[in-house]
C-alpha cells in the first residue's frame, strides 16, 4: 500500500538554483565538482534559513527553496550569488517566481515550480532572474535595482511571462540578446519521426512505434532540449513529406528519422540526424545487436543526438540518457504491444492493452511503467461505463499504488493515482495535488494537464478548465484528444463558435474522430439547430460497429426537439443494449434522455444508480447540459452532496 500523504496548498515564492556544467565537471574532475557542490549547498542552506526560507529539495547540481515572501527570496538570492562569486567561484543560476503550490512531505509541486525553473533557465552564471509577479512584490523596495527584459514565451507556460534580472552590484546581468536567444530560438529543438518497420512481419509495427516513443521520452528529459510531442510526430507516420516542410510545421531545427528491422533475435536500427534548414544529414548510423541490446541502442541514439547539440546549445552532456524501468526484454516487448493498443483509445483496444500490460508485469514484477499504464486502462473503462466502476477503479487503484511504491519519481505514477482519486474516491483535493505533482515531475506530460482540466470541470471552475485545456493544446497542437477536450471546454462557457471551429479542425485531421461529431451534435442542440444536431448524431452512429441503431445521441436530440416518440424508442434501444451487455453501465445515458424529456423522477433514479455503481463520468453531472433542467429540484443538491461535489456548481452556459 502507498502511504497516505497529506497535501497543503499555499502561496509561496519558489527559488531554483543550479550549478552550470556540473555533469561535465564530474566527468573531468569529480573531486573538484563535489567540493564546489558542497560549497554551493552550504552557502544556500545558510542564507535561505537566514532569510526565513526552507530548502525543500536537493538535486545533483541544484536546489529548490521556498519562501513566504518574494522580498526574502530575492534578498537571499542576492547574498548567495555575491558569496558564490568569491573564490573558489561556483557558477550558479538562480530563478524566482511566486504563485500557488501544493506542499507535502515529499516536496513542492505546481505551475509556480515549473515557471520558476523556466525563469532560472534564462539566467547566466552569477545572475538572479525573476518573473513579473515577483517584480510587483519588490519593485518599491529600497536598495534593489532591476533590469527588465520584456515579455517572453517560456516552454510549457501558457501565458507570456515578464522577465527581470536583479541588477545590484556584485551580480552578473544578462545581455538582452542572451535572453532573446533562449526564448526566441529553436536551435535546441528536435522531432523524432516514427521509425519505419522494415521487418518482414508487419505485426512488428508495435516495436518500431515503441522505440520511437521511448527515444522521445528519453530526449524530453534532457535539460535544455525542446522535443516535439509523440502525437505531433505520429501524425506524419507513413507520410512521404519533405523533411524541411515537416521541420517548419513542427517548429524544430532537427529531425531524427530511422527504421527498425527484426530478424529472429537480432535487430538493426538505422537512424539519421538531419538539419532542417538544408536537409543535410549530420550523421547516419546503423545500430546492430541482439534483441536484448535494445535498451543500450536507445541510449546510444539519444546520447549521440545530445552530443551533437551540447557544444552550442545544451548545458551538460550526460553520460547516460535512456533509463529503462525493466531489464527484461520479454516484459519490454509486451509493454510496447500494450502501448500500441492503448494509443488507439477505443474500449476494445484498451482491453487488448490490458492483456499485454499484464503479461509485461508477469515477466517483470517491478515494471513501473506497466503498472501505471494498466491503472490508466482500468480508469478509462470505468469512467466510460465500459466496465463496472467499483471493479475497474479498485483494480486501477491497486496498480497505481504499486507504481508509486516502485518508483515515486515518475509523473505517470501520479497521473494514474490522480485519476483514481478523481473518478473513484472522488477526493478532489488529492486528485488536484497528484496532477500538479505529475506536472512538476514532467512539465511536458499532456495527460497530467488534461487531468487538471477534468478536475476543474468536475468542481465547476470552468475558467481554469479552459485554461488547462489551452495549455494542453499548446503542448501538443496536433493531439486530437487535447483539441477535443478544448472544444468541449469552450462550449461549456458558451463559446459555441470556437467549439465548432475546433471540431472542424479535428475532422479535417481525422474524418472518423467520433467525439468531434458527437460534440458538434451537442453544440447544435444547445444552439437550437436540431436538424444539424440530428445529422451529426447520425454520422456518429455510422462509425460505431453496433447492432443498436440509435441510442443516446439520437434520443438526446429527439427529446430536446420535442419528438417524444423517437426519444422513447431510443430509450427502448438502450434497454436492449443494456440487456445484451450486462457488463457495461448505461445509467447516465438513460438519465440524459429522461432529463431532456422532463422525466425528473426517472432521471434522478438513473443518476443515483450511476453514483451507487461508481460510474466515473458522474462527477461531470454539473457540466452536462441536459441536467441543468434538474437544478431547481431539491434532489439535485442532494445528488451533488452524495457525489462529494459542492451543493452549488457554477452553471455551464
Amino acid at each position: 500500500m502507498a502511504k497516505q500523504v497529506h497535501h497543503i496548498r499555499l502561496l509561496a515564492a519558489i527559488m531554483f538554483a543550479d550549478m552550470v556544467g556540473y555533469t561535465k565537471l564530474m566527468q573531468e574532475d569529480e573531486s573538484r565538482a563535489k567540493k564546489l557542490r558542497d560549497r554551493q549547498r552550504k552557502i544556500i542552506d545558510t542564507e535561505v534559513l537566514e532569510h526565513n526560507g526552507n530548502v525543500m529539495q536537493y538535486y545533483g547540481d541544484g536546489m529548490l527553496c521556498m519562501f513566504g515572501s518574494a522580498i526574502d527570496a530575492v534578498k537571499a538570492a542576492q547574498k548567495i550569488q555575491v558569496l558564490l562569486r568569491e573564490d573558489p567561484k561556483v557558477p550558479v543560476r538562480i530563478g524566482i517566481h511566486i504563485g500557488d503550490v501544493v506542499y507535502d512531505d515529499e516536496g513542492v509541486y505546481g505551475d509556480a515550480v515549473n515557471i520558476s525553473a523556466r525563469v532560472q533557465g534564462l539566467a547566466v552564471p552569477g545572475s538572479v532572474m525573476f518573473s513579473g509577479k515577483v517584480f510587483e512584490e519588490v519593485r518599491n523596495h529600497p536598495g534593489l535595482k532591476v533590469r527588465a527584459y520584456g515579455e517572453h514565451e517560456l516552454k510549457n507556460v501558457f501565458q507570456k511571462t515578464s522577465i527581470y534580472a536583479l541588477a545590484t552590484d556584485g551580480l552578473v546581468i544578462p545581455k538582452p540578446e542572451e535572453i532573446e536567444m533562449q526564448t526566441g530560438s529553436f536551435q535546441n529543438s528536435i522531432a523524432v519521426l516514427p521509425f519505419a518497420n522494415f521487418s518482414k512481419d508487419p505485426e512488428n509495427e508495435y516495436f518500431s512505434d515503441g522505440i520511437t516513443e521511448e527515444i522521445i521520452n528519453a530526449l524530453a528529459n534532457t535539460k535544455g532540449l525542446e522535443v516535439a510531442s509523440r502525437t505531433s510526430v505520429f501524425s506524419y507516420k507513413n507520410q512521404n513529406k519533405d523533411i524541411r516542410e515537416i521541420g517548419k510545421s513542427l517548429n524544430v531545427s532537427y529531425i531524427l528519422e530511422g527504421s527498425v528491422r527484426m530478424y529472429g533475435e537480432k535487430i538493426r536500427v538505422t537512424a539519421q540526424f538531419i538539419d532542417v534548414k538544408d536537409g543535410f544529414h549530420l550523421w547516419s548510423e546503423n545500430f546492430n545487436g541482439e534483441l536484448t541490446d535494445i535498451f543500450k541502442v536507445q541510449d546510444d541514439i539519444s546520447r549521440k543526438i545530445v552530443k551533437q547539440l551540447v557544444e552550442n546549445y545544451l548545458d551538460d552532456n550526460p553520460s547516460k540518457i535512456y533509463e529503462a524501468s525493466t531489464d527484461s526484454i520479454v516484459a519490454y516487448n509486451h509493454y510496447l504491444k500494450g502501448l500500441f493498443y492503448w494509443n488507439k483509445r477505443t474500449p476494445e483496444s484498451v482491453r487488448q492493452a490490458i492483456t499485454y500490460f499484464n503479461e509485461a508485469i508477469n515477466s517483470c514484477s517491478t515494471y513501473t511503467n506497466a503498472f501505471s499504464a494498466i491503472a490508466n486502462c482500468y480508469t478509462y473503462l470505468g469512467a466510460l461505463g465500459q466496465m463496472n466502476g467499483n471493479q475497474a477503479f479498485k483494480l486501477a487503484e491497486r496498480y497505481a499504488q504499486e507504481s508509486i511504491r516502485l518508483n515515486s519519481t515518475r509523473s505517470d505514477s501520479y497521473i494514474a493515482m490522480g485519476f483514481v482519486d478523481l473518478f473513484y474516491k472522488r477526493d478532489f483535493a488529492e486528485a488536484e495535488a497528484a496532477f500538479r505533482k505529475a506536472i512538476t515531475l514532467d512539465p511536458n506530460d499532456l495527460l497530467a494537464r488534461l487531468g487538471l482540466a477534468y478536475y476543474n470541470r468536475a468542481i465547476g471552475n470552468y475558467e481554469r478548465m479552459v485554461h488547462h485545456n489551452r495549455i494542453a493544446v499548446k503542448l501538443d497542437p496536433l493531439s486530437l484528444p487535447a483539441k477535443y477536450e478544448l472544444a468541449r471546454a469552450v462550449s461549456l462557457i458558451g463559446n459555441f463558435k470556437e467549439a465548432h471551429k475546433i471540431y472542424e479542425e479535428i475532422l479535417e485531421l481525422d474524418p472518423n474522430f467520433r467525439g468531434a461529431l458527437e460534440g458538434k451534435s451537442i453544440t447544435y442542440s444547445e444552439s437550437g439547430d436540431f436538424e444539424k444536431a440530428m445529422e451529426q448524431a447520425q454520422k456518429y452512429l455510422k462509425l460505431i460497429d453496433t447492432p443498436f441503431t440509435g441510442v443516446v445521441q439520437i434520443g438526446y436530440v429527439a427529446a430536446l426537439k420535442g419528438d417524444i416518440k423517437l426519444a422513447e424508442e431510443n430509450i427502448r434501444i438502450l434497454e436492449e443494449r443494456q440487456r445484451a451487455n450486462p457488463g457495461i453501465d448505461l445509467s447516465i445515458d438513460f438519465a440524459l434522455i429522461h432529463a431532456c424529456l422532463g422525466n425528473a423522477d426517472e432521471a434522478f433514479k438513473y443518476l443515483n444508480m450511476a453514483v451507487d455503481k461508481n460510474t466515473g463520468a458522474i462527477i461531470f453531472v454539473g457540466s452536462m447540459f441536459p441536467f441543468h433542467k434538474l437544478k431547481d429540484d431539491p434532489r439535485y443538491g442532494a445528488l451533488l452532496e452524495k457525489i462529494g461535489l459542492p451543493r452549488k456548481i457554477k452553471k455551464a452556459i
